[in-house]
């Protein structure tokens, strides 16, 4: 493929990129990064653009190469800054234009105009300057949820800085005087090569880190209740199932907080339905203080909610328990009206042994209990004692008929854990 070949693919690809791009952020403007992309795009377009003008015909030394340099320069910067407002770090605007300017000025200078070995010293350093600030932005945010799609876009910058450097290594060469290899149209075809495959690669790598951002958002909506911010009753096998397998691997424990908010139905039916929303969003939010970033939160439906809390004793659920119930017992709700709210706890904490399943069935009947015993308060699950109902039967059975011996006989059959004595 010979020069002129490759400067009008180049232009097709950019000029379909950039609407692209352009569309995307018509169709989604509160993306900002959308924008800078796309100006990233038409950066790129307009710089094959004024390469096609200068392949056929003389330019102005203002119009030149001094602009398509800039272009080229903006490009990388866009898409830098493009970066920046997806993590919600934007750049100012006063740096990207002050940086175009002076590479513009540099471009114009006695150096830069007598050879276009000059201008490419020049501005490589810069590119690749550009270059590694979008890698390291990218690397520092830490986007474990995008991994892949950050790791495509590192991997094409890195390979971009890489030929760049490489192209500036060759003609350092030449300019010394070393070897000559500015009149080799390979090197010079092969960069604007380069220049295309880097932005298909890059564009496309944006576009996922897009997708990819989109599709978390559509999956936080679709697990997240609306009222309160915490994980829906839907989301709660998978989550606390995942959970399970990871507290069992680890040898820790999970507990699981069952709570009801008391008397819910009469806040709704005295204050209406806006305060009892108003009510459920503040006790959710005074209890998410009490807890840690990381421990699942759900509800269930109505005023029921319940909370996943990995490696945490059976000691230290009493003590959160305890702290949850006295903080919303002391809290007054739904703002003007000043309510006081109180919860019932359900609690019960894994022996791992058995399922999650179980777990949250016994941190549920403990919530019962709770409430049957007379609400506000806390209830921690305990194992039933299946020797206490035996004895007390034995000890009916005693009463009931003459002589130690049937008794001893009667006890004796009851099946026991371990070593256990009865003495007279």
């Amino acid at each position: 493929m010979d020069a002129q070949t490759l400067l009008v693919v180049n232009f097709a690809v950019s000029l379909v990129m950039t609407l692209t791009m352009l569309g995307l952020f018509l169709a989604s403007r509160s993306d900002r990064c959308l924008l800078h992309w796309t100006l990233a795009g038409a950066g790129f377009l307009a710089n094959s653009f004024l390469n096609l003008l200068h392949s056929t015909q003389n330019l102005p030394v203002w119009f030149g190469p001094p602009l398509g340099n800039s272009l080229l320069l903006g490009s990388y910067l866009f898409l830098c800054s493009g970066v920046c407002h997806y993590l919600k770090k934007p750049l100012r605007s006063g740096l990207l234009v002050g940086f175009l300017v002076l590479t513009y000025l540099l471009n114009l200078t006695d150096f830069a105009r007598a050879d276009i070995i000059h201008r490419l010293l020049l501005n490589y350093p810069l590119h690749i300057l550009i270059n590694l600030a979008t890698v390291v932005v990218l690397l520092r945010a830490q986007l474990s949820t995008m991994k892949a799609a950050v790791m495509v876009f590192v991997a094409i910058l890195s390979l971009n800085i890489a030929q760049l450097l490489l192209r500036f290594v060759f003609f350092l060469i030449d300019h010394l005087g070393w070897y000559p290899l500015s009149d080799n149209p390979f090197i010079h075809n092969a960069g604007t090569m380069g220049i295309l495959l880097f932005m298909l690669i890059a564009m496309t790598s944006c576009l996922l880190l897009l997708v990819r951002q989109k599709t978390l958002e559509l999956q936080q909506v679709a697990e997240k209740d609306p009222l309160t911010g915490w994980l829906n009753r839907q989301s709660l096998t998978r989550r606390l199932d995942a959970e399970w397998q990871r507290c069992q691997r680890l040898q820790q424990p999970l507990s699981i907080l069952a709570f009801d908010i008391d008397h819910f139905k009469q806040v709704n039916d005295r204050f209406g339905h806006p305060t009892g929303d108003c009510v459920l969003q503040q006790v959710t939010s005074r209890i998410a203080e009490e807890l840690r970033g990381y421990d699942l939160q759900f509800r269930m439906g109505g005023e029921e909610f319940i909370v996943g809390l990995p490696n945490v004793t059976k000691s230290q659920l009493q003590q959160i328990s305890e702290r949850v119930r006295q903080k919303i017992a002391h809290t007054l709700f739904a703002d003007e009206k000043q309510l006081s709210i109180s919860v019932s706890v359900g609690c019960a904490t894994s022996d791992l042994q058995q399922d999650w399943q179980q777990l949250l069935e016994q941190a549920d009947k403990a919530l019962y209990q709770a409430k049957q015993q007379g609400r506000n308060r806390v209830i921690h699950y305990q194992l039933p004692n299946l020797l206490s109902p035996m004895l007390a039967a034995a000890s009916h059975a005693g009463s009931s008929l003459s002589g130690e011996g049937l008794f001893s006989q009667t006890f004796d059959k009851i099946p026991c854990a371990g070593s256990v004595h009865i003495r007279n």
